[in-house]
């Protein structure tokens, strides 16, 4: 696996040390969300953006970090860069979500709404060709709240656990066997 390149930039920047860096930036973050104006507040900037970092800026933003990165990134010249480091991250970031799932939680565990899960749909995407992101998503975004869905997968789709979380869905995940994931999603 590679190491990050130094000019890349990570969820772990902060706001003002990109800007700093990379100053036409500013117009990106903005262009994302009216909320990002207060960049141009010159006390805001040398206050607040020092010790927020984009993982943050992306909360406040309601934006799903891993796009504003890849557009941060692809503003530099380095979106291409950013995508393979990006890709190479996934199998770490699978391991710690499965550390995180099956480490510290047991039956007892279980969310509230978990009793709920035999009426919800399921969605299996081990056998769609190509990218199932965007099949995901439209299945997702019919489901109703007080209502989920089941999403079958060969890995923990950390990435996709992380977006639907920013669209209200809690998650939990059981590993069934080597190629049957569960994770189990749940619209408040």
């Amino acid at each position: 696996m590679s190491e990050k390149n130094e000019d890349l930039i990570t969820e772990e920047d902060t706001v003002y040390e990109v800007l700093s860096k990379y100053p036409q930036l500013k117009e990106v973050l903005v262009q994302f969300s009216p909320k990002y104006k207060r960049l141009y507040n010159p006390v805001l900037f040398n206050t607040v953006a020092k010790v927020t970092k984009l993982k943050k800026a992306a909360e406040i933003g309601n934006i799903y970090i891993k796009e504003l990165l890849y557009q941060l990134n692809a503003a530099i010249g380095k979106g291409e860069e950013y995508l393979k480091y990006f890709k190479e991250q996934i199998p770490r970031m699978q391991e710690d979500f499965l550390k995180k799932q099956f480490g510290l939680k047991d039956e007892k565990e279980k969310p509230e709404w978990f009793s709920k899960t035999k009426n919800f749909k399921i969605f299996d995407a081990r056998d769609i060709e190509g990218e199932p992101f965007t099949h995901i998503i439209d299945f997702a975004n019919k489901i109703n709240r007080g209502e989920g869905f089941i999403l079958i997968q060969k890995f923990v789709p950390a990435p996709m656990i992380n977006y639907l979380e920013t669209l209200g869905f809690k998650s939990w995940t059981e590993k069934e066997s080597d190629d049957k994931i569960k994770i189990y999603f749940y619209k408040e």
